[in-house]
């Protein structure tokens, strides 16, 4: 054949294509199919080629993303096997979420070792994530490694400095946002003058995404927390060239592709945008970039599709061009993770990547009018709210005056409304639940076990002189004249001794007023409906079977089935089972079944045009044997919708509804729910 195989296709044009999409919706107007992303962007039904190309600097990483796991077991010796096992296994970098109250629980530099025990530091990346703790947890890292001969300077990963993060994700800042802002200089300056691989400080989106902000919130939010960061570490004397390779960049994603792929994309040219108004080229204004799967996407019922959706956020990480990746495992919501979870995790990442071969090409979004579209308008927006909250002060002053939890809470209300009614389903929990699923167990740690393990000793120094010691750090930090770096060089002179992290932490704090906020609240669409199926669950255990509901059906199978399919769903999603009787077509024949069935509840299910005959009659019959509650499948209008609730019909199950609402009102009333 001579010429394009596109040369044997006429040319449309958009207006051809729209004709032809309304020409399937009957005459519905093309808009229908639109689909609201944040209060100035839309997901449009149809895109044409973007109007001039976008910046390079929307790309990302050339080349393999690095495979990176978090660990987060309270369990020192747990969490070191886990680690060992994963990095045996293509696990390339760790994240370490650690610290005196939350994560692997780590009290002093000794700690650290033995969960570190085996990690090679100078070819593993360790990232810390450890609050509040940011400065203590980070040079203990430092003393670990030249323990075991590792130079400063061999080190790779992140301290984790991140003030404002902690400050949104806990509402509670023990050293204050000048303490906070004070050991992310230290830090840095540490950084600075010794482990070149090591990005001290950390902008993380976690708490803002797990809470239900927008894809422009969350970019907006990122900047504004990395202009502080930066403007911080100027303050103390830093050239801004120094400062920007201080900084890592963690962006939380959820299974939507074309949303969250042009957010990383957005994010990345916002970020350069910044970068170059201050005169930063583009070599330098190359953002560092890790990724890691949502809590927020996460269900504890039939967690197995959480695998679903971990293996799209890691779709999503390696097209939008993420530098690492992180699958959180199936079983995140459910306790610490087994080792076949953590290894779904690694290995979706490594069949995505070493079979299906995503790294081998730069960029693989752009030329997509869809992902170029939306990326030119997130960042549009997302550089609107940035310069509004850079107008009102700047990120610190966003949260602790409720800016950020009043934009969260605005958003927040029609989101769940639309969770309540089934428009944002949640696979296996509101949409095609499994009554039947067997549970994933995990088992609980006990705390107080933990705490006895803690206090591992480092270094040879005796008691007196890591009293010693520490009063030294204690003198430095009265007398260090704001001297970048001073504080952290005494910190690891006291942790090099084996003086622990509550020690330093506690003086570190002394003569800081803390900071308290009112946490960011994480918005988990699952959250909701789960509570449902555990007071089904418990009412089970009670009575030995669920709670049941009584499939009244009205005429032929053809006319009612797609009907009853979707209520028995809707019914699961609340742990409800409904109890289907072949044959049943009729008044008589649904009245008589009732009975034998011992159900709590009954649903009419038929066709619209037989309920103004049928329905009511119906209704009587099933009160009649038992059922405590009636309700009716479809929306009946006019006269027939007054009628109904007078001849025992308690309510109607209907696509749109506030369903979450409606079963709450149906497990009361038969006294699942108080």
């Amino acid at each position: 054949m001579d010429g394009s195989i596109a040369d044997e296709f006429g040319t449309l044009s958009r207006d051809d294509w729209v004709a032809r999409a309304e020409q399937d919706l009957k005459g519905a107007p093309l808009a229908s199919l639109r689909t609201p992303l944040t209060p100035g962007v839309d997901l449009e039904p149809l895109y044409t080629a973007a109007e001039g190309a976008l910046p390079a600097s929307v790309r990302g990483r050339s080349g393999a993303w690095v495979i990176r796991q978090e660990y987060d077991d309270p369990r020192m010796e747990v969490c070191r096997d886990a680690i060992r096992e994963d990095l045996a296994r293509g696990v390339e970098a760790i994240t370490l979420v650690a610290g005196l109250e939350h994560g692997t629980r780590v009290l002093t530099p000794g700690d650290l070792e033995l969960v570190l025990d085996g990690v090679d530091l100078t070819k593993v990346a360790v990232h810390l994530e450890s609050e509040g703790d940011a400065l203590p947890l980070g040079l203990a890292l430092v003393a670990v490694a030249e323990k075991r001969g590792v130079s400063p300077k061999e080190l790779r990963g992140g301290f984790g400095a991140d003030p404002l993060g902690t400050l949104a994700r806990s509402g509670n800042l023990p050293s204050g946002l000048a303490g906070g802002l004070r050991d992310l200089v230290e830090l840095a300056a540490f950084a600075r003058a010794k482990p070149p691989g090591v990005r001290p400080l950390l902008v993380s989106t976690r708490a803002y995404h797990d809470a239900g902000a927008s894809p422009t919130e969350e970019i907006a939010w990122a900047l504004s927390t990395g202009v502080q960061y930066l403007r911080t570490l100027m303050d103390a004397g830093f050239l801004l060239e120094e400062a920007v390779p201080l900084l890592e960049f963690s962006i939380s994603v959820a299974p939507r592709l074309f949303v969250e792929v042009a957010k990383l994309r957005a994010l990345r040219w916002t970020w350069a945008k910044v970068l170059a108004s201050a005169g930063v080229g583009p070599e330098l204004a190359r953002m560092q970039l890790h990724v890691r799967s949502a809590d927020a996407t996460r269900t504890r019922r039939d967690p197995w599709v959480n695998m679903l959706r971990g293996t799209a956020e890691t779709f999503i990480g390696a097209v939008g061009g993420a530098d690492s990746i992180a699958c959180v495992p199936f079983d995140h919501t459910l306790g610490p993770s087994d080792g076949m979870a953590r290894r779904v995790a690694r290995n979706t990442q490594l069949v995505l990547r070493e079979e299906s071969q995503l790294h081998a090409v730069d960029d693989p979004a752009a030329g997509s009018w869809t992902l170029e579209s939306l990326t030119d308008a997130f960042a549009r927006e997302a550089w609107s709210l940035f310069q509004e909250i850079e107008q009102r002060g700047g990120m610190a002053r966003a949260l602790r005056t409720g800016f950020v939890s009043s934009a969260l809470d605005a958003s927040r209300r029609p989101r769940e409304d639309r969770i309540a009614r089934r428009l944002e389903p949640v696979l296996g929990v509101s949409e095609f639940p499994n009554l039947d699923e067997e549970k994933v167990e995990r088992p609980a740690v006990s705390l107080q076990d933990v705490e006895v393990e803690l206090g591992n000793p480092f270094g040879e120094a005796t008691p007196d002189q890591r009293h010693e010691a520490l009063l030294a750090f204690a003198q430095t930090l009265r007398d260090h004249g704001g001297e970048p770096g001073r504080v952290a060089e005494a910190a690891l002179e006291a942790t090099r001794l084996g003086v622990d992290v509550f020690s330093l932490g506690t003086l570190l704090r002394t003569g800081r007023p803390s900071l308290h906020l009112e946490p960011l609240a994480p918005l988990r669409p699952a959250e909701p409906w789960e509570e449902l199926r555990d007071a089904t669950d418990r009412w089970a255990a009670k009575h030995g079977r669920r709670p049941r509901a009584f499939a009244a059906t009205l005429g032929p199978l053809a006319e009612h089935n797609a009907r009853l399919t979707w209520v028995r769903n809707v019914l699961a999603a609340g742990g409800i089972e409904t109890v289907v009787v072949e044959g049943v077509e009729d008044v008589a024949g649904a009245t008589e079944a009732m009975g034998e069935t011992e159900a709590e509840l009954a649903f009419i299910c038929g066709a619209d045009a037989r309920y103004p005959e049928a329905a009511g009659e119906l209704a009587a019959g099933l009160k009649a044997k038992g059922a405590r509650v009636v309700l009716l499948a479809g929306k009946p209008k006019g006269e027939l919708a007054e009628e109904l609730p007078k001849k025992g019909v308690d309510g109607f199950l209907f696509a749109g509804d506030d369903l979450l609402e409606s079963l709450r009102r149906v497990l009361r009333a038969v006294e699942v729910l108080s």
